[in-house]
Order: C-alpha cells, then structure tokens, then sequence
C-alpha cells in the first residue's frame, strides 16, 4: 500500500509530465522563432565576460523597479482618500435605531400592561362568577368584563402572531 506522500508525489510528476508535453512543442516554436538559444548564450557569455557591469544591471534594474511600485502605490493611496461625508451620514441610521429601540420599549410596556389588565379582569370575574344569588346588574358586569377580556386576549394573540 502507497503512502499518501507517495500519491501525492506520483500524482505532481504525472501533472508535471503532461503539462511540459503540452508546452514544449509551443515554446520551442516561439524559440527557434526568435532565436532565443543564440541570443541567451550571447547574453550569458558577455555576462561572464563583464560581471561589475551584469551585477549594475541587475541591481539598478530591481531599484528602479522598486521606486516606480513605491511610486504607483502611493498614487494609487493618495486617490483613494476617506469619504468623510459617508461618515458623517452615518447619524440618521443611529437616529432610526433608536427611535426603533423606543417603539420596541412602548410595545412591550403596552402588552404587559394589557397582560395585566386581563389578569385582573378575569379575577374579578371569577369572583363575580362565584357569586351565588346574582343581580342583573351582577350578570351586566359579568358580560362586560367578559366581553373586554376576549378584547384583550385577541389583542394579545394578535400581537403573538405579528
């Protein structure tokens, strides 16, 4: 059995191999095309002929490189400034939270004290209900306070669904 180091190391070689297949013919037409082979050995035999003078090159060529990226970074930085009006506009938003917060507050005050409105009436109407010899006026009240107490409750349901 392979060890998974193994796969993966088969596997790299494998892609490896067929992407330099695939390569090697294009590349090799763009080089017989421009002659680069000639042109690299020319380059690599005055470079071991003057090596003060490759050494310049390649160091001068870096820096400058370096410099300009400094350059366009910089430029790019100082384009790109702070939007401070966004900023600024930023206060209706903390505005509306809170007057949303507030309205949460007033709707919560409003259902527990519809909670507890409910909670008495339908303590006085299980006194009134326990009442053994009851007058007209007892069985008015009844309906009335039964009557304001299934208002409540949908109310309360109401906001249970919303």
């Amino acid at each position: 059995m392979k060890s998974l180091k193994k796969t993966i190391a088969d596997s790299r070689l494998r892609t490896s191999n067929q992407i330099r297949s695939w390569l090697q013919p294009k590349v090799g037409a763009i080089g017989k095309r421009y002659r680069l082979g000639a042109r690299i050995r020319i380059a690599n035999s005055w470079a071991t002929r003057h090596p003060k003078r490759t050494f310049g090159y390649v160091v001068g060529t870096l820096l400058m490189v370096l410099v300009c990226d400094v350059m366009v970074t910089g430029m790019r930085a100082e384009m790109k400034e702070p939007d401070v009006n966004m900023i600024a506009n930023v206060e209706p938003v903390f505005n509306g939270f809170r007057t949303i917060q507030a309205n949460k507050n007033t709707h919560r005050r409003t259902v527990l004290e519809m909670a507890t409105k409910g909670h008495a009436i339908k303590h006085e109407l299980d006194s009134m209900i326990a009442i053994p010899h009851k007058s007209h006026a007892d069985s008015i009240g009844i309906i009335r306070r039964y009557g304001s107490l299934e208002n409540i409750v949908k109310s309360l349901k109401q906001n249970d669904n919303d």
